[in-house]
């Protein structure tokens, strides 16, 4: 098995987006927090899907070994594949399409707001600081089960204007380097 060749190119640039959302949100108190709200939850969204398609990009790198057949004493007991649930993964990496939010709910409010982008802005630094196991873990996926879906878009287009065109260039080489196979013979000029 080799462990995925960091590509700083890729990390660099979603690094420093994920650097800018917890700067803005440090600077911000939480009762002031909704008069940044809409910037701070564009840039949470620009900035996990690059954490995700540097994620992907990487993993597309890792050369696993063969599946060899389980031994029977192999198996990890059922206390141990219950302690390894899906809490213990910083975030998922594959994209499902999302659904509306309900407009019946009452707004929350900002500190609660400010305290959930926190520990969003605290997740993806901890991942872009070791990317290594989570890439690990999507080429075990994706060898199981085949490619773990990306969307087409990975932000909406109201969020890329909000964010304007250098965050679309950056999503875009990152979505290029996560899905090669989605760009093949596409004029990117």
């Amino acid at each position: 098995m080799s462990d995925p060749k960091p590509r700083p190119e890729l990390w660099t640039r979603a690094a420093l987006v994920v650097a800018m959302l917890r700067r803005l949100l440090r600077a911000c108190a939480p009762d002031a927090f909704a008069s940044i709200s809409a910037q701070a939850r564009a840039l949470l969204a620009a900035a996990t899907a690059m954490v995700r398609r540097y994620i992907h990009a990487l993993a597309a790198d890792i050369l696993l070994p063969p599946v060899l057949p389980p031994r029977t004493g192999d198996h990890p007991s059922r206390e141990e594949r219950e302690s390894r649930s899906a809490n213990d993964y910083l975030f998922p990496l594959a994209e499902l399409p999302g659904g509306r939010a309900s407009q019946n709910c009452p707004p929350e409010p900002p500190e609660l707001q400010w305290a959930i982008l926190w520990e969003a802005a605290a997740r993806l630094a901890a991942v872009m600081a070791n990317p290594a196991p989570h890439a690990l873990r999507l080429a075990r996926f994706q060898r199981r089960l085949g490619p773990a879906p990306l969307r087409d878009m990975p932000v909406r287009w109201h969020v890329i204007r909000r964010l304007g065109p250098i965050m679309d260039a950056l999503l875009t080489r990152l979505d290029q380097a996560a899905r090669p196979w989605a760009w093949e013979g596409l004029d990117t000029s």
